[in-house]
């Protein structure tokens, strides 16, 4: 039992000896995972036509330093909406689903004790899906995009941060398979989100 608590013992003085390290010598430690809630906004005209340009999106990143202020991460995430509607004497009952996958690269500097401002850009593949509920009929369509974000982060303790965080995404316009035929749409699903997350360093 000594010999055990001895070990745990250990164990624990490396993990934190080695959290302080990084804490102190990377910006947001060697890697990081963040849990984010953002309102994302879909700027297109056809999302404020039928009343479903806004919404929650949860997004969960993670990324690792290239040196002690350069990180590469990947983000995924998700939201969705439903809706019940008219439009030109037409009713509707719409639900959207979009999934942004994101590869991104970002500068994170110390900016005062404990804050840390990080700016970054990156690529994505983001699916993107819509279900009329009254003919039961769905489309969807993954798209090539891009974003550019900037966070704000405070680092509680050597392990945990949270923080602000603001994005702007632009992708290609839609393409759907309607009964067949490739349908080329003018309607793209560039947003731009604003919202809070809470991470762990390691």
């Amino acid at each position: 039992m000594k010999r055990i608590f001895i070990i745990s013992l250990m164990i624990f003085v490396i993990f934190s000896a080695t959290s302080v390290f990084a804490a102190e010598k990377y910006a947001l430690g060697m890697s990081n995972l963040a849990l984010k809630v953002d309102y994302i906004n879909f700027t297109g005209d056809v999302f404020n036509k039928i009343d479903m340009k806004d919404t929650v999106y949860l997004g969960l990143e993670e990324y690792i330093a290239l040196t002690p202020n350069l990180y590469i991460g990947v983000e995924a995430g998700w939201a969705g909406r439903s809706k019940e509607g008219t439009i030109d004497n037409t009713n509707f009952d719409l639900d959207i689903n979009y999934v942004p996958v994101e590869l991104n690269l970002k500068y994170a500097i110390g900016v005062a004790r404990n804050w840390v401002i990080d700016l970054g850009a990156g690529v994505s593949y983001n699916y993107f899906r819509i279900k009329a509920n009254n003919i039961d009929e769905s489309s969807e369509d993954w798209v090539v995009g891009g974003q550019v974000f900037a966070d704000v982060n405070y680092k509680v303790d050597n392990l945990w941060f949270i923080g602000i965080n603001g994005k702007y995404q632009f992708t290609d316009n839609l393409s759907f398979d309607l009964q067949g035929s490739n349908i080329n749409t003018s309607t793209n699903v560039n947003n731009w989100r604003v919202g809070a997350q809470i991470g762990f360093m390691f």
